[in-house]
């Protein structure tokens, strides 16, 4: 009877053991489902994203209630019809319709025709302005321009404002719209437009240049001479380059006082370039840090003719001032000629400087002198 009841007290014992352990293991799971809540009635929580949809954007944060506030009455003008060569200067009104001042940090055009002016604080309540000056010289027709406001508003921190213009020329250079003149050092060339208008009230009366170098005249155009189809009242503009023009790039305008009410003063712009009547390539020579031993060492100066009327250029003779460099003549192809400078290997070490001398047969330029210097090691 002994070990019968030994025998059940210890399968009492395993069986309270084994249930005890099944609860032990289970509650942690039975806790965190129940901290699962049931996701609201109607709304399905697994429903897969659709392909390609960009995740919910986070809400912005709420702007300052008491920050400054940009607004722009109107942002886009038409000033219509302009004469070419105006600036137009139109005004925008900016009002601040927050708490605290608006700051305009910046006003960036389009292009750079346009110059910006504007106020750079407006109080709260205020209106203030910005400017947009436009150079129409450059244009004809329709145009557009537009430029960036950038401010601390919160809110819209940047708008943008927009000018439209119809430029017209109420006179016309023909038949380039400039004057282009190419001309050799100490020679006079000279260039001719003709200024055509449908204005009744054209008549220049004078046409000026500030170079002393450039001279102008303006008379009524010949019969003959008139551009064809265009109004009869056409005056031709001739622009002179003289003799002591300097070498390199012409540039600037001719100012003509036209008469016409809309647009008293017309601008015609110059392009030109004297040339020397011999280009020299290089203008002079530097032999550098070198040891004569070895290959030669050479240096070429390129002589080219500009003149058109010299049509046998030649350079007759080259000649350097430091011994042991000699010069050697070269014919290229028609106006072309090359001087080859050598150094004679025996040449002692130390620096050398001098010149070489060249004479060719071009009356204004018949002899060239070039400055030439080296180390030898």
């Amino acid at each position: 009877m002994r070990n019968d009841a030994n025998v059940s007290a210890r399968r009492v014992f395993a069986s309270a053991l084994c249930g005890a352990l099944v609860v032990a293991f289970a509650a942690p799971a039975l806790g965190q489902a129940e901290t699962k809540k049931a996701p609201p009635a109607g709304k399905d929580t697994h429903a897969p994203q659709q392909p390609g949809a960009a995740p919910a954007a986070p809400s912005a944060p709420a702007a300052d209630p008491n920050g400054p506030r940009m607004v722009l009455p109107e942002e886009k003008k038409d000033v219509g019809t302009v004469a070419k060569g105006d600036v137009i200067k139109q005004i925008y009104v900016v009002k601040n319709a927050g708490k605290s001042d608006l700051h305009i940090t910046d006003v960036k055009p389009s292009c750079g025709c346009t110059v910006p002016e504007y106020d750079k604080v407006i109080k709260p309540g205020a209106e203030g302005k910005i400017t947009l000056n436009v150079e129409t010289k450059n244009f004809q027709g329709p145009i557009s321009k537009t430029a960036l406001v950038v401010t601390d508003d919160p809110t819209t921190p940047q708008m943008t404002i927009f000018l439209t213009a119809n430029v017209k020329p109420f006179i016309e250079a023909l038949p380039f719209g400039f004057f282009r003149v190419q001309a050799l050092t100490g020679e006079t060339a000279s260039a001719e437009l003709f200024l055509v208008s449908d204005e009744p009230d054209f008549k220049p009366t004078k046409a000026e240049v500030d170079a002393p170098y450039l001279k102008v005249s303006l008379v009524p155009a010949a019969e003959k001479e008139r551009i064809a189809g265009r109004n009869p009242n056409q005056y031709k503009v001739t622009l002179t380059a003289e003799p002591n023009a300097p070498e390199g790039l012409l540039g600037g305008h001719v100012k003509v006082t036209t008469g016409i009410k809309k647009q008293p003063e017309f601008d015609v712009a110059i392009s030109g370039f004297v040339k020397p009547t011999v280009s020299v390539t290089p203008s002079s020579v530097n032999f550098g840090n070198f040891d004569p031993k070895g290959e030669p060492v050479k240096r070429n100066i390129t002589l080219v003719s500009n003149d058109a009327k010299n049509d046998a250029f030649a350079v007759t003779k080259a000649q350097s001032s430091v011994a042991g460099i000699s010069a050697e003549i070269v014919p290229l192809e028609k106006g072309r000629v090359q001087v080859v400078l050598t150094v004679d290997q025996k040449m002692k070490k130390g620096i050398f400087e001098g010149d070489v001398t060249i004479h060719t047969n071009q009356v204004k330029r018949g002899e060239i002198k070039l400055p030439i210097k080296g180390v030898i090691l």
